[in-house]
């Protein structure tokens, strides 16, 4: 056969193979939006939150009316304590994570006369919390206090006699609805009520928004780079046995995925935002040294790739393999990168503050 009728049918046969990946990830969406939606809505319980008025860490002003719209979950904590508090930090750092970045996090101090702006804006730089969705708020403390009790008919009050918890409040969380409404209470220490925050939220926003839960993108696109790599490699291996149509077939493929790859990354940062890595230390330095080789890298990619595509396509095999010894390794890089991005980002770390 020659190069001509090889090429031609590889990209018939790569075209076959974007379109199973697209298939695939349809399939994968729609088991993930019915699986999301299944069971009820956590029910409406009695009552709405009270008008509130805060500051949050940042400075400015933030009024119960401001988290109208949204989905939101709040805890109460004080950065001077040794009990609980380190526990529901942490968990709120992983809701921040895996919970679609609608839903917003609200954090209110009970020892405001300690917790001003700027010791929360400290602790919440530790806890890696995003300031445009994780809040941290402080005010008088008897209206802090008002608040939790009547509004959130939970605890929180001084406790002079124990100078090392010299407050006890709750350590639940609570969902609240787009309309200010409690839709449920999940205690810290009780996991399967964690795992029902998780699955209440996320069926409070997909009653909201749409049918897609924002979760199922980021391992998504983790498995679209290393379905990416594994192309690659293989497409590497067959041209270097002269096998052309096998090798064409992968690199198309590899290309439509990383397209298709590019649709769900920019579709989830859209709705869902950024998310910062909580780490500190020489994790946070790996972290972000990978995480900016891959982004300067990934921007290379695209020209490069098309540039190598045409090429071939064209006919043009000399100036195609010139061009392929600095495409291949560079989107290979690309691809292992961003997986190793996410599997640091949601799996080897665990926030423990």
């Amino acid at each position: 056969m020659s190069d001509a009728a090889a090429l031609q049918r590889g990209v018939r046969l790569g075209m076959a193979g974007v379109g199973g990946v697209a298939v695939a990830i349809g399939l994968l969406l729609a088991a993930a939006g019915a699986a999301a939606r299944a069971g009820p809505l956590p029910p409406e319980l009695p009552g709405v939150l009270p008008p509130f008025t805060f500051q949050e860490r940042g400075g400015r002003t933030v009024r119960a009316e401001d988290l109208r719209g949204s989905s939101w979950i709040a805890d109460f904590i004080f950065t001077r304590c040794g009990g609980p508090c380190p526990r529901l930090t942490g968990e709120m750092a992983r809701l921040q994570r895996e919970l679609p970045g609608s839903v917003r996090l609200v954090t209110f101090t009970v020892d405001p006369e300690h917790d001003t702006p700027e010791v929360l804006a400290r602790y919440a730089e530790f806890a890696g919390a995003n300031p445009e969705r994780w809040l941290f708020l402080s005010g008088p403390k008897a209206e802090l206090h008002r608040l939790i009790g009547e509004g959130f008919h939970l605890t929180a009050e001084d406790q002079p006699a124990d100078p090392e918890n010299p407050f006890l409040h709750d350590t639940r969380f609570v969902l609240v609805d787009d309309s200010g409404r409690i839709r449920g209470y999940y205690l810290v220490d009780d996991p399967e009520a964690l795992a029902r925050l998780r699955s209440d939220a996320r069926r409070l926003e997909l009653s909201r928004q749409g049918w897609i839960p924002f979760t199922v993108f980021p391992p998504l696109n983790a498995g679209l780079n290393a379905t990416c790599a594994v192309l690659l490699v293989l497409g590497w291996t067959f041209v270097r046995r002269k096998r052309v149509e096998q090798h064409v077939a992968c690199m198309v493929t590899a290309f439509g995925t990383s397209v298709l790859f590019l649709a769900c990354y920019l579709y989830y940062h859209w709705h869902h935002g950024a998310t910062p890595f909580p780490g500190t230390g020489l994790l946070r330095t790996v972290y972000l040294s990978v995480l900016l080789t891959h982004t300067l890298l990934a921007a290379a990619v695209p020209v490069l790739a098309v540039l190598t595509l045409v090429r071939a396509l064209r006919g043009q095999f000399e100036r195609h393999a010139r061009i392929a010894r600095w495409t291949l390794p560079i989107w290979l890089y690309v691809s292992v990168t961003g997986v190793v991005v996410y599997w640091m980002l949601y799996h080897e770390l665990r926030m423990g503050i």
